[in-house]
């Protein structure tokens, strides 16, 4: 709990490290600017990166009978879907919740320093993404439930992988893409990206990566 507290201090109280003298985001050949014109279907990744000081616009704090934690905000679409398919899990019994949605930059690349220094830059950069390469950043994508890898074999996560789509979340980093989405399997983490993509998304059991390559770029609801 502690740590959450100070998370949620530098993200309200602190500004973004790319405001700040000195700062310099690191950078890599091979890496672009995430399109933010793509507006739910952005992607962001090891290979794109969100522009400096990008902060959603139309952030909002989840439905409080839904979440546990106090980095709680998603964008207002993604949170009123949130919500409905929380509600619906609930009718089905099962209880989803929120233990993290929204992360500045700020609070990203904390959490990123703690896994380097826990498990070294390799096992990191498998479990945690740099600042400004986490989807966390969008305000699109919430953790439920809990991080420990038996989650997957929960009815929780169940009913995720057969429900999600229906309301335009999508499993990020599923079983057997590790090679495509450079991130280890996590089952608890879902990224909004609408009901029309997310179903899409999960018939062809595609990742977002994937998806991508078949798309033309919308242009609507900008990610500003």
């Amino acid at each position: 709990m502690k740590g959450f507290f100070l998370c949620f201090l530098l993200q309200v109280f602190l500004p973004s490290p790319d405001t700040l003298p000195g700062y310099k985001r690191h950078e890599k050949s091979g890496i672009t600017v995430a399109d933010t014109s793509l507006g739910i279907l952005i992607l962001v990744n090891k290979k794109h990166i969100l522009p400096p000081g990008y902060r959603p616009y139309d952030l909002v704090p989840l439905d409080e009978r839904y979440n546990r934690s106090v980095m709680n905000l998603l964008r207002h679409e993604a949170a009123t879907a949130f919500s409905l398919m929380c509600r619906k899990a609930e009718e089905d019994s099962i209880f989803l919740w929120n233990i993290s949605a929204y992360r500045s930059d700020t609070v990203q690349r904390q959490l990123y320093d703690n896994a380097v220094e826990r498990r070294g830059v390799y096992r990191a950069d498998r479990v945690s993404a740099r600042p400004g390469h986490s989807e966390h950043q969008t305000g699109l994508t919430a953790d439920f439930n809990s991080t420990h890898g038996s989650f997957s074999r929960t009815p929780q996560a169940a009913w995720l992988r057969q429900h999600a789509h229906l309301f335009g979340f999508i499993e990020r980093y599923p079983r057997h893409k590790e090679d495509i989405t450079g991130y280890d399997h996590e089952p608890w983490h879902f990224r909004y990206v609408g009901v029309e993509a997310a179903t899409t998304i999960y018939t062809n059991k595609l990742t977002l990566e994937e998806y991508h390559g078949t798309i033309q770029k919308p242009t609507r609801n900008p990610a500003r």
